[in-house]
């Protein structure tokens, strides 16, 4: 069977670099928001400071995970390593909410590592 291999055209691939770029820009602005937002909510003691760093943790990673899904859904290359520490915000903020002291985050990178290798073994299965 002959494997055909299909090009993208130089507008098409200037057009996704943008995209990339654009969204890449709102995840910063985002992430920005999200800092001052915490910080200020904790100055005016809206929040304590365990709730602001959990909003922190997990607000990071959230908005790791949606600029990934955001390049999946438009077919672009998604970022592995901004996966894998989008993971672990949210792991970190979960456990700083619940208060689990003896949590390590060895292991909860570990398990990441495992998770994104399993992901790449099942995803060129396909």
């Amino acid at each position: 069977m002959a494997k055909v291999e299909i090009v993208m055209d130089e507008r098409t691939q200037l057009a996704r670099n943008m995209l990339n770029r654009k969204l890449i820009k709102l995840s910063w602005a985002l992430f920005f928001i999200l800092l001052g937002g915490s910080w200020t909510l904790g100055s005016i003691n809206y929040i304590d400071s365990t709730r602001m760093w959990v909003l922190i943790y997990a607000g990071s990673g959230g908005i790791l995970l949606l600029l990934n899904l955001f390049r999946m859904a438009w077919k672009i290359e998604i970022s592995r390593f901004s996966i894998g520490l989008g993971l672990l915000g949210l792991v970190f903020g979960i456990v700083t909410y619940y208060n689990l002291s003896g949590f390590s985050i060895l292991a909860a990178v570990l398990l990441i590592i495992g998770i994104l290798m399993l992901y790449e073994v099942l995803r060129k299965g396909q």
